[in-house]
């Protein structure tokens, strides 16, 4: 096969094709170059040919693969294009010319009324089992909580087996994969470089996976799109007031007031200072405060005293108030 193959070309055809113009291009040079109808001299090229041919109505007859093929080029297709889940299946040709044909015309051999039979050297190679491909080659690639919420770009050094020539020996050779992580991506986003794993005899080489995995922040922790931050305050803090430093994953500190008591269980949220979201763009989750209250051990009979007689101030002067149901708060930052 061509290592860069021209679709539209290969079919004769131009780059506005409707589908009817791509089948009736296909039935007229599969029908001319199947194997079975060439001589032996000739066979090796209608083999080529044949196998051009089908890959080509496989690319272009698939309106996702011809999507892909007119924007990115082969190497687009070949190497596959991220989604936004990150994943990234590229395309490759399973060499089944006479799987395609037979689909396409409904019988594997329309040629037996001409004296072409199943029992040609052709028809019979085409039927064997091709290559195996192995199973994905599948690596962790761990990335800190700032790279997920900037966005980066990781070099990946491979190394695999590859034949050095059609007939040469396999040979241990690197190659360093591009992997460009979105801002907002998740953990088990998968990235996915078709055909760059290990070669062998009769094999197609194994696609390489990279699995994103998350390393822990020591300040930070990421629930979906979310950030939590805990806060350490003190019992006094939580009863008056307290002003809580919250550092960003982009350089910040943000200085959020807390007038309010706050209760074990109470939480602040700030909108729009979470994770992005990466499936819609320019959009953020929440930062979340939670807080780690610190009571004291030990308090003496003057301290409680004073205590005493200040909530049971409070608790006669809130008699004619409304109850308000504990919740969440919502913040700006200033």
């Amino acid at each position: 096969m061509s290592t860069n193959p021209e679709y539209y070309s290969i079919l004769s055809l131009p780059k506005s094709s409707s589908d009817a113009d791509i089948k009736r291009a296909y039935r007229k040079l599969a029908m001319q170059w199947h194997p079975d109808k060439h001589a032996a001299d000739k066979k090796a090229e209608a083999e080529t040919k044949f196998q051009l041919i089908a890959e080509a109505y496989d690319v272009l007859s698939d309106a996702a693969k011809r999507a892909v093929y007119d924007q990115y080029g082969y190497e687009g297709l070949r190497d596959g294009v991220p989604d936004e889940a990150g994943n990234q299946a590229g395309y490759q040709y399973g060499n089944n010319g006479q799987d395609i044909f037979s689909s396409f015309f409904g019988t594997s051999n329309p040629f037996a009324d001409f004296g072409f039979g199943d029992a040609t050297p052709f028809a019979s190679k085409l039927k064997k089992a091709g290559p195996i491909k192995p199973e994905p080659i599948v690596k962790e690639l761990a990335c800190t909580l700032e790279e997920l919420f900037n966005g980066c770009i990781k070099k990946l050094k491979v190394t695999r087996q590859r034949f050095q020539s059609p007939e040469g020996d396999l040979k241990e050779e690197s190659k360093v994969l591009t992997v460009t992580i979105k801002p907002g991506w998740k953990k088990g986003t998968k990235i996915t470089f078709p055909c760059e794993g290990d070669e062998g005899p009769n094999q197609v080489p194994a696609d390489v996976v990279f699995v994103l995995a998350e390393s822990p922040h020591p300040r930070l922790a990421r629930e979906g799109s979310a950030l939590v931050f805990t806060a350490t305050i003190s019992l006094a803090d939580a009863l008056t007031d307290s002003v809580v430093q919250v550092p960003t994953l982009d350089g910040r500190t943000l200085s959020l007031p807390c007038p309010e008591v706050v209760f074990p269980g109470y939480e602040k949220r700030v909108k729009g200072e979470g994770m992005p979201v990466s499936k819609r763009a320019g959009e953020k989750g929440d930062l979340v405060i939670r807080f780690n209250i610190q009571f004291p051990n030990f308090l003496d009979e003057k301290q409680k005293k004073s205590i005493r007689s200040t909530l049971a101030g409070t608790e006669k002067a809130g008699t004619d108030s409304v109850a308000v149901e504990p919740g969440t708060e919502e913040a700006k930052a200033e």
